[in-house]
């Protein structure tokens, strides 16, 4: 989205609280705006989704186009010399099963700072190295200057492609240290988010990251050539890029709390300061996303070991409402009175998420 683009829908979703602020305060003699929600007031909801459905889909075109751009490179590229194959092998360190091939030559140098600008070459399965692995680490190579504009356009973190025996590459650098904490690859939710069976993209359930960039999501993209897998290219999102400023902008309109939650009620981001610097904290003692917008019967229902409700109890009837209806309202998006405020929900395309945004109703005497 354009600087000027992002600007109208800004201006859009101001628009839209300034008229939603002004008819909840009209006066009692207004039985028609009573019976139901305005259109405005639908249609406020499901612009900021739409902002963060193309948000999304942007981020999922990119992890598109990189692993369209290694199946090219793979198809181009031959066994790999012995000159070329020597000199990884003479510059390649191992902990842990996991072998990290450095580039002595680079810009980075041998052992660069975490996330310095430039690609990272791992494999998960000890010194037991193939032709075919040589073949990918070539092709995977190659395609670092695409990572590198990739990540440029979209900065959300971390751009990395899988193969299926254990090779990995990823930009910005990952230091070894850390890398370990991928073994193995194919077994972990970013490989296996992604659609094999319809050989489409899937989206990994929100999730906590340790490396203190908190809430994050994971798109990834299976790379076949026909019926060949060569590869799982993923892209991460931090929650804070996608939807901080949707989030502001809702939370702009007087009185207003926005929140964002996967379709079992997983807390993914709030409008609230307060409420999410108080998530934040119970997500980190517990070293993983646990806070959900749901009622003590939700909760109950899920039966997850770990699973707490957030501090805010209103929020979390809320939520617990919208799923319930979700389940039987397909119309979307909804919308429904609790209490004193009216609950707008609009749901996400790519991800299923719910975006509920809250706004007091002025009472009828």
């Amino acid at each position: 989205m354009t600087a000027k683009e992002a600007a109208a829908m800004r201006f859009a979703t101001a628009a839209f609280g300034i008229i939603l602020a002004c008819c909840l305060l009209c006066p009692a003699n207004a039985p028609a705006a009573q019976a139901a929600p305005p259109k405005f007031a639908l249609a406020l909801a499901a612009s900021a989704a739409g902002r963060l459905d193309d948000a999304l889909a942007a981020v999922e075109q990119s992890a598109k186009s990189l692993g369209a751009a290694y199946k090219e490179l793979f198809r181009a590229t031959p066994a790999m010399v012995p000159e070329d194959r020597g000199r990884l092998l003479q510059s390649y360190a191992v902990k842990d099963g996991t072998v990290a091939f450095r580039d002595l030559q680079g810009p980075c140098g041998p052992d660069p700072a975490a996330k310095a600008p430039c690609q990272s070459l791992y494999f998960y399965d000890g010194e037991n190295f193939s032709d075919n692995l040589f073949r990918e680490l070539a092709a995977l190579g190659s395609l670092a200057p695409a990572m590198a504009a990739g990540y440029g356009a979209l900065p959300y973190s971390w751009v990395y492609l899988t193969t299926p025996d254990q090779g990995f590459a990823i930009y910005p650098t990952l230091p070894l240290v850390e890398a370990v904490n991928n073994y193995k690859p194919t077994d972990k939710d970013f490989y296996t988010a992604a659609d094999f069976a319809a050989k489409a993209c899937g989206w990994q359930s929100p999730y906590l990251d340790l490396a203190g960039d908190g809430m994050m999501v994971t798109v990834s993209c299976p790379v076949y050539d026909g019926e060949t897998l060569l590869a799982v290219s993923s892209r991460d999102v931090t929650i804070s890029q996608l939807s901080g400023r949707v989030m502001a902008d809702l939370a702009a309109i007087p009185g207003a709390r926005a929140f964002l939650m996967n379709r079992r009620g997983k807390a993914i981001a709030v409008s609230d300061p307060r409420l999410a610097a108080a998530i934040d904290a119970i997500n980190a003692k517990a070293e993983e996303a646990v806070v959900y917008f749901r009622a003590d019967r939700g909760l109950a229902a899920m039966g997850l070991e770990k699973a707490e409700d957030s501090p805010d109890d209103g929020l979390n009837a809320i939520g617990e409402a919208v799923i319930e209806r979700a389940e039987t309202e397909k119309k979307w998006p909804m919308a429904f009175v609790s209490g004193k405020d009216m609950v707008l929900a609009a749901r996400l395309r790519a991800t299923g998420w719910h975006l509920v945004l809250v706004m007091p109703q002025k009472a009828v005497n």
